[in-house]
């Protein structure tokens, strides 16, 4: 997924002449906690509810603190994961995203992210879980999937996630297969620790929970 196609086309900009109350008023109505400031279609910066809160009044105009905002953004051409790690490096709930010659296109908000996540193939695929726990300097994708591929299934989808001070790291695959008994005797077998696993009545219910508990957080 590239960033032009998850643009969320109800959320407006801000115009750096608005004051802060306005800029709120429309927090308040997309909401979002953060709205890009645009002027003749070029974007200028990112404002917060929490850095309209912390002026002296929010009355002032948002051109007033535009030396004090922060301006991320991401290409049309950017890639999910990169659109992830900036939301995330910057704490926000949306991020602007710019064409080729840098005129604003619009804004990702984090709760588009999560639904086009949620609604991907791999999320949708019928199919069981696997988790690996591993040094980092052991995981080699191409050895798991050999192991994965060799009962003749296949990986729908991977990630890692690597352990706060810790040299460890766990590795969840997404398999086309529920019943996966067999794959994970095989990973035992060449020394793997498998930590987790779950057939897809279980993991759908397990991740439509989780995946309504986070709409109820994104959308309070």
């Amino acid at each position: 997924m590239q960033a032009n196609t998850l643009i969320s086309s109800s959320i407006k900009s801000v115009h750096p002449v608005e004051d802060g109350n306005r800029a709120l008023e429309m927090m308040d109505q997309f909401r979002v906690n953060h709205l890009a400031i645009v002027k003749n279609n070029f974007y200028l910066g990112i404002v917060s509810d929490k850095e309209i809160m912390n002026w002296e009044s929010e009355n002032d105009s948002i051109e007033k603190h535009l030396n004090n905002l922060v301006s991320p953004y991401v290409k049309y051409n950017q890639h999910l994961f990169d659109i992830i790690e900036v939301l995330e490096r910057n704490n926000l709930s949306a991020v602007p995203v710019l064409d080729e010659k840098n005129h604003y296109l619009g804004v990702i908000t984090s709760r588009k992210l999560v639904y086009s996540i949620a609604r991907s193939a791999t999320i949708q695929s019928p199919g069981g879980v696997i988790v690996l726990e591993m040094n980092n300097t052991d995981y080699s994708l191409t050895e798991i999937a050999s192991i994965v591929e060799s009962n003749e299934v296949k990986i729908l989808s991977s990630y890692i996630i690597s352990k706060p001070n810790s040299t460890s790291i766990e590795v969840t695959i997404k398999l086309n297969k529920q019943d996966v008994v067999t794959i994970i005797k095989d990973f035992e077998r060449r020394g793997y620790n498998v930590s987790a696993s779950y057939k897809d009545e279980e993991s759908n219910e397990g991740f439509l929970e989780r995946y309504e508990s986070l709409m109820r957080f994104l959308n309070p």
